[in-house]
């Protein structure tokens, strides 16, 4: 189900005064540039919403395509247009932007319609109908570092990201912080993509690491980092995914994805979408991670067994040692009980 928002401006104005009645609650999403198909953060949050539109769709009696309409951007100057037409619509309760970059159309279009909600995800925008979602990163990508350090045989692992952005190089330092606290010396190049949805390039950059001696690259690129696992297969080497299982959204690559950073994205969104129906939905910033009141938002699944929360099982065909796996419960427990603190911007 997709339905293409491109109606002209003076259209959405003659829609929204129409209108049309309906009993149940409506979402919009409005996804990242780069769409469907990263097999991560924007696949990852449309089963979020898919899931909570699911549970409405049931509630009330009605087809998930009567209670939800997402569209794919393409380019960032696309994000207020699309957020302006969901909203002038009325015909949505609430609206899910995904992405740091939808914040600046945020910050134009909220104030215009106070009785529409909004979510935004990996951004901070303040007003009365916005809910700013953000996710410690940098606790998974730290437990990546751990086990990226523990499994190297060279003693060099790579980080790939898609943009060279305070968000990413969150990503980056947990990861380097992760590496160094497990096996101290570890090296760690890193590479940036400067874009979301370019594999080819995200293949050659990986490729440059691993002929640089790095033996596991991590990426946080978005569709970017698919090349990471080509280059792997190409080479041979070992590969970290980010955000969901990727050894379970890339199953060809399961043989050389070890396991992969968690978001959670989806159960975050989910939870947001379902406050409306329940009522409790409010404003504000809502922090998801090991370390925060949700206790959930972030973690690593790897290995064979669900060893707690925050440690998983992953489809990964890679065998890893019991070590690695303790070693990562002792990360978690300490992120949880503070004995371990992780710096994002150092």
């Amino acid at each position: 189900m997709k339905r293409y928002l491109v109606l002209a401006i003076a259209l959405v104005a003659v829609v929204g005064l129409v209108g049309y009645a309906v009993d149940y609650p409506r979402i919009g999403l409005v996804l990242a540039t780069g769409g469907l198909g990263d097999k991560s953060f924007n696949d990852q949050s449309y089963k979020g919403v898919m899931d909570a539109a699911g549970v409405i769709a049931a509630q009330y009696g009605v087809a998930v395509d009567d209670v939800f309409d997402y569209v794919e951007t393409a380019d960032i100057a696309e994000y207020e247009g699309y957020q302006l037409q969901f909203a002038a619509s009325g015909d949505y309760d609430i609206i899910v932007c995904i992405g740091f970059d939808q914040a600046s159309a945020l910050e134009i279009v909220a104030p215009q319609y106070p009785d529409v909600k909004f979510v935004i995800v990996d951004s901070v925008v303040f007003g009365d109908n916005i809910a700013s979602v953000v996710t410690n990163d940098w606790e998974s990508a730290f437990l990546v570092g751990a086990a990226a350090a523990m499994m190297s045989e060279t003693g060099v692992i790579g980080f790939e990201g898609g943009m060279e952005i305070d968000l990413i190089i969150g990503f980056m330092n947990g990861y380097s912080q992760g590496a160094e606290w497990a096996v101290p010396g570890t090296e760690v190049l890193v590479r940036y993509v400067g874009e979301w949805s370019n594999p080819t390039l995200g293949a050659e950059l990986a490729r440059e690491m691993y002929n640089a001696g790095a033996d596991i690259v991590y990426g946080a690129a978005g569709k970017s980092h698919l090349g990471v696992f080509t280059a792997a297969e190409e080479l041979g080497k070992l590969a970290f995914g980010t955000d969901v299982d990727q050894a379970a959204t890339a199953p060809e690559h399961a043989d050389i994805i070890v396991g992969s950073g968690l978001k959670r994205v989806d159960l975050a969104v989910e939870s947001q979408v379902l406050s409306l129906v329940s009522g409790t939905w409010a404003p504000g910033i809502f922090s998801y991670g090991i370390a925060t009141d949700f206790g959930f938002g972030t973690g690593i699944s790897i290995g064979d067994l669900n060893v707690n929360d925050y440690v998983i099982k992953s489809e990964s065909q890679v065998d890893v040692p019991c070590e690695v796996i303790l070693k990562l419960v002792e990360a978690a427990n300490g992120i949880l009980d503070g004995t371990i603190v992780i710096d994002p911007s150092a």
